[in-house]
């Protein structure tokens, strides 16, 4: 069952006005355009996950999109965290095309896209870092913590995945 249904990001909706509002010639309409296309390719790859999501059984799951917590005088968000009795499972939902090296030795990701290279933050580390911080939440709230599992997902399925050794 979902308990927090995913919503279009605030930001999102401020960048589309604001692309609404920009003359066509302004200076920073380029970076905001990037920014915006970024920002709704992530929005639609996290709901690429939904129709999967829609087989678990409803009686045994619990689903929460876009959680915000704050814990230690910072927030961290998490895409989707799925809650059972048993454990809980955090998922970052990446919608990258092309071809996706993970690179563990300097904790990247780098995309190959029509011959383009890109370096992208390690998506494993985040991963990480919010099972450390959700686990630091569970604490400070002396709650007994969950066995939690993590997964990246890569929403876009024709995207070729690669490691290093």
């Amino acid at each position: 069952m979902i308990v927090k249904k995913r919503e279009v990001p605030l930001y999102n909706e401020v960048l589309e006005a604001l692309m609404r509002r920009l003359l066509h010639e302004h200076p920073s309409r380029k970076i905001i355009s990037e920014s915006l296309a970024r920002r709704l390719a992530g929005f639609k790859g996290e709901q690429a996950i939904d129709y999967p999501l829609s087989f678990l059984p409803q009686m045994d799951y619990l689903i929460i999109h876009d959680l915000r917590l704050f814990v230690q005088g910072h927030y961290f968000q998490i895409d989707t965290l799925i809650l059972n009795q048993r454990f809980f499972v955090i998922l970052e939902v990446k919608n990258f095309t092309g071809t996706l090296f993970f690179d563990s030795e300097f904790n990247q990701l780098i995309r190959i896209l029509n011959g383009k290279e890109e370096a992208f933050p390690d998506p494993i580390l985040q991963l990480k870092r919010q099972h450390y911080q959700l686990t630091s939440w569970f604490k400070h709230q002396s709650f007994k913590t969950p066995p939690i599992h993590s997964f990246v997902v890569i929403s876009a399925p024709r995207t070729l995945l690669k490691t290093s050794p």
